[in-house]
Parts: structure tokens; sequence; C-alpha cells
């Protein structure tokens, strides 16, 4: 449907800067724009933060943080009473320049470090892992645009993760990303890379980014080459997860114990289809997946070095052939010292449950044909 608009030409007007409808519609807050309209609409250069929330129903906080916002971007110009100058930021590095794009780029490292990053604190023995931090600094947006003024290298990390998350900062948000620099010593184009991570996996919110920044701290990867190697190992283990999931009919999310799980039985040597054949094995004798009794199939092959399938049939061949020379020998209820042998019940044991128990030691062995 077209419009032909008609603005009556009477009552009073005001004007609105075309830059803060052609940049920042798609990507700035509402509320943004009802202060900027309250502020364009004032009758004098001095406006009251709190008398402009009221006008426009947002919070004192919210009111302020926009007229950052927009003194950051120079469409207005705006200062506490009393001070000297406005905080805008130096134009060649904007937070925001141009509408967000459909979809973020594929993540390339678009910055060198030009100074080093802040270290994390120093252990007190070389053999003992970095402490986290006690507590973390916060800040106002005042001086939120002073460290993005002060350092361009910031700056431009805030325009990266923008561009990621496809949407502008919030004051919180720019706070965990400041102390990630001040306070944990990574670098931005650490920082970038961690993030562009996050959004791979779904996650655009800075409490995972920090999360899992805090993990990284306590285990020593700050630096840019081990957070590259570390993104690299998570990545494969993801992919290697999805494959492990889909062969044992496992569905949604992988859930912490699933990944414990699966990291182990990766770490100790097995393919994914040698896995999916314990999974095998333990429904046929459970008629579902569970996860510890797997996990305890699993380890008796490894403790046996059975690494493959065929490992495990031929072990299970000469098992049986030596149970029932042993049954002709002693009988089915021998009591004789060489009537069991070592492994006896290493078959189906998972964990601290003994299913032999359950079915009898002279139960033969199910899910093997």
């Amino acid at each position: 449907m077209i419009y032909n608009i008609d603005v009556p030409r009477f009552g009073r007007f005001f004007s609105v800067p075309c830059a803060a409808a052609e940049r920042f519609m798609s990507a700035a807050d509402g509320n943004y724009y009802k202060v900027l309209l309250c502020v364009l609409c004032s009758d004098g250069s001095v406006v009251d933060s709190a008398e402009i929330a009221a006008r426009a129903n947002v919070d004192t906080a919210a009111a302020e943080d926009a007229l950052l916002f927009w003194t950051s971007q120079g469409i207005i110009s705006a200062r506490p009473d009393g001070q000297a100058a406005a905080l805008p930021l130096p134009a060649a590095a904007p937070v925001m320049t141009a509408a967000i794009p459909a979809a973020a780029p594929v993540m390339q490292p678009v910055m060198q470090p030009v100074m080093q990053p802040v270290q994390a604190p120093a252990p007190a023995a070389p053999s003992k892992k970095p402490k986290k931090p006690k507590a973390e600094i916060k800040y106002s947006p005042s001086e939120i645009a002073k460290i993005i003024e002060s350092d361009p290298e910031t700056a431009q990390l805030f325009d990266q993760v923008q561009r990621v998350f496809g949407r502008l900062l919030k004051p919180s948000e720019s706070t965990g990303f400041i102390n990630l620099i001040e306070y944990y010593g990574f670098s931005p184009p650490s920082i970038l890379i961690l993030t562009q991570f996050a959004h791979d996996l779904g996650k655009n919110s800075i409490a995972y980014i920090e999360t899992v920044a805090e993990d990284w701290f306590v285990k020593g990867i700050t630096e840019y080459a081990d957070i590259e190697r570390e993104i690299s190992r998570l990545t494969e283990q993801n992919r290697v997860n999805s494959k492990i999931k889909a062969i044992l009919g496992i569905e949604g999310p992988t859930t912490k114990e699933q990944g414990e799980y699966f990291e182990n039985w990766c770490s100790w040597g097995f393919s994914v289809e040698m896995i999916g054949f314990a999974g095998e094995v333990c429904r046929n004798k459970k008629s579902r997946n569970e996860l510890p009794y797997i996990n305890g199939i699993l380890r008796r092959w490894r403790d046996n070095s059975l690494m493959t399938i065929r490992a495990v049939l031929e072990h299970d061949k000469q098992y049986a052939a030596k149970k029932a020379e042993l049954q002709a020998k002693y009988g089915k209820d021998g009591n004789s010292e060489t009537s069991t042998i070592d492994n006896d019940k290493w078959y189906e044991l998972a964990d601290s449950f003994d299913p032999w128990a359950e079915i009898g030691e002279d139960a033969d062995i199910e899910g093997v044909d």
C-alpha cells in the first residue's frame, strides 16, 4: 500500500537529523528514539535527564544512556552541566557507522594488537594456575565513553562485536567487554574471536562469553594463539559430538553431562563407530541408551585394549569358546579354581553396576552375534 503524506502546516515544528533515521533506525533501541525526539522538541539548550525520562516514559538511567549514545554518534552534543566539553567518539572509530548486515560476516581476525595486552595476575608459583579475580569493575556510561574515546582498539572491538551480534551493545554488555580487557587481561582480538565462537553456537550473550573467558583464565588460556587453538579444539569436539548424538539417537542440545562423556570417550581413542557399537550393546541389554552404562562398556574395552569392533568380536569368540570348554570340563556348577578366567565379568560391567548379579554368571552375553 502506498500512502500520500500531508503534514498540516500549523502548530510547533522541530527538526530531526536525517542521520538519526538513515543510519540507526534498524539497530538503535526504540527508547533511544523517544529520548531523542523529546530532546529535539525541548524549548531550550538545557534539559534535565529526569524530566526527559518522564516525558519519554523511560527510567532516568535509560535516558542518560540514550543521550550518551546520540552524543557518541555525533547526532547531538550533550554534556553534564559544568563539564568543559562533550564526550563524542572520534569520527575515525565510530561504534556503529552503517546498518547492520543481514548476516554477520565470516569471522576473520580484523585487528592486530597494537599494544601488549594487560597480563593476567602472576601465580604464586609456576606450577599453579592463575586465580579468578575477586571482583569486577563497574563502569558508568560516561566512563565507558571515555574509555572508547581514549582507546581506538577498544572502539573498534565494540564496532566489530556489534556487527557480530547484529545489534547495539547495552551499557552492561560494554562493561563486561571492558572488564575482559582491563581485569582479565584478554586482548581485543582474543575477545573478538571468542565472541564469534559464541555467536556460531547461538550464544549472543555477554554472560556466556564471560563464563567461557573466566574458565579459560583459570586454565591459563589468555593469549591469542592459545585461544585460537582452544576454539579449534572445541569446534572439532562439537562436530564429533553431533555425530555421536546422531549414532546414539540422542536429540536436542548437548548437555554438560553428555559433553563430558563424549569428550572422555574421544580422549580414550574410540571412534564414533565404536561408540555407536557400545550404544547398541547397551540398548540390547537395557532397551535404551544409558550413558553411564555405555561409559562402563567403553572403559572395559579400553582397559583390555579392544579398540575396534573386530577386536571385540574376536575377544567374545575366544571368551565363548573358553567358557564352553570350562563348562564341559567342570560342569555347569563346577567350583574349580580354573573354572573362571580373568575377564569373566568384564563385558557388561558399567560403572558400579554389576549386571552379572542380575542375569547370572552362566547367562549368554547379549548384544553381540
